[in-house]
């Protein structure tokens, strides 16, 4: 008991300590974020919590038919609102963070069940944070709404899901399908977690009614709300209007660079870190399982939200890493004892030849990410979105040449 009790205190520091890192990003008097935009009517004093903007997103989620029907957010916000005295852009920004805290505690607990140690899973947390779509959440063009209390929901889900206590995975996925419909994608990967290809036909029926389950009870929470809420006409033209939005991401060269580098910064490192752990690893049955979910869920995602929705929103894209978060830092400590070791086994000589080349291409990165904004809204003095890319563009090229390009001649002693 003392030792979980130490493991959720852990869980919970680690998470709280990146959870107001993040906060502080967003409220950073040269940050332009959701949380502390300026509004035209706000006068010259930038507000440390832009109530007024916040506001506005509020009711805008109550009143557009493709954010109505997932009320979770707004309702959690309002409830706080009306019975503290928070402001209601205060109240938003507490339900926010603090589910992203609690996001980052969940996340640690299912690390633990896929085998990780931990400090793995303390790095899974550190890796969700500080991933494009978590660390700049509620920066424009991100513009993250429902995706806190929706990973959450997830997250509890899937620790229900592994430990097959079916009646909470029930009842916490159709939770998170009113969240966000997008939990649909997630269930093609969720039954790889559960469905094995020795189990009887009766156990994989069983189990795949289970995963249904949430479907039907959300069909009929969704046909309640539109039939009761009268928005029958305006959520079909909502669905028309979305098939046009493969051409407003290619509409021109400005645009399809922002879209295509919304996937690299969603997913691309993470991505790149899975490969070169699963090109050397002997992946464990449940590393494979979680990797499988990971694959499909990106295949139906990325597909679904280049044609359906804005990609520029990276936060869309970055749904499969759901399923990646919890092993991440397992890959990463992998990676980190594997470079270390080939770096111990190098001379000096060995490291020091391919550092004009590293300096060459850092200095490449740093010049283009200073001098191009790659988003087609804000500008560079909004955000460190470029800071950000130079940042993982140069560890990316540093971690391939220690991995890849490095070829000590003794003998390395670790390998893990």
């Amino acid at each position: 008991m003392e030792q979980k009790a130490r493991s959720a205190l852990f869980a919970f520091l680690i998470s709280l300590v990146c959870t107001l890192f993040c906060f502080c990003l967003h409220v950073l008097p040269s940050s332009n974020s959701m949380v502390n935009l300026r509004m035209p009517s706000a006068g010259v004093q930038k507000p440390f919590i832009s109530d007024e903007y916040l506001q506005v997103v509020v009711e805008f989620h109550k009143e557009h038919p493709a954010f109505a029907k997932r009320p979770i957010t707004t309702y959690l916000s309002e409830t706080l609102d009306r019975i503290t005295s928070l402001s209601i852009g205060e109240a938003f920004t507490a339900v926010s963070f603090v589910s992203l805290l609690l996001c980052g505690v969940a996340l640690y607990y299912l690390a633990a069940l896929t085998g990780s140690t931990a400090k793995e899973a303390a790095l899974s947390i550190i890796g969700f944070f500080s991933s494009f779509s978590i660390l700049f959440a509620f920066f424009p063009p991100i513009y993250t709404y429902d995706e806190p209390i929706h990973y959450l929901l997830v997250y509890m889900s899937l620790i229900f899901l592994r430990q097959e206590r079916w009646l909470p995975f029930i009842f916490l996925f159709s939770l998170s399908l009113v969240a966000r419909e997008s939990s649909l994608i997630l269930l093609p990967g969720a039954a790889m977690l559960v469905i094995y290809a020795d189990q009887d036909s009766k156990t994989s029926i069983w189990k795949l009614s289970i995963l249904l389950a949430p479907v039907a009870i959300y069909v009929l929470y969704l046909v309640l709300f539109i039939t009761g809420s009268g928005i029958e006409d305006a959520s079909k033209q909502d669905f028309v209007g979305r098939l046009e939005h493969f051409k407003y991401n290619f509409q021109s060269i400005k645009f399809a660079l922002e879209a295509l580098l919304s996937f690299f910064l969603a997913l691309g490192f993470q991505t790149y870190l899975l490969c070169s752990y699963a090109s050397r690893k002997h992946l464990s049955v449940t590393e494979r399982k979680f990797i499988a979910a990971f694959i499909i869920t990106l295949a139906l995602n990325t597909v679904i939200v280049y044609f359906t929705t804005w990609a520029r929103e990276s936060r869309l894209l970055a749904l499969p890493l759901l399923f990646l978060w919890p092993i991440l830092g397992k890959i990463a400590q992998s990676e980190f004892q594997y470079i270390k070791a080939k770096v111990r086994a190098s001379t000096h000589n060995e490291i020091l030849r391919w550092l004009p080349l590293f300096t060459t291409l850092a200095i490449v990165i740093i010049y283009i990410t200073q001098k191009v904004y790659f988003q087609t809204i804000g500008s560079i003095s909004d955000n460190l979105f470029n800071e950000y890319t130079a940042i993982i563009l140069i560890f990316l090229v540093a971690h391939a040449i220690l991995r890849f390009m490095l070829k000590p001649k003794s003998p390395m002693k670790d390998e893990r």
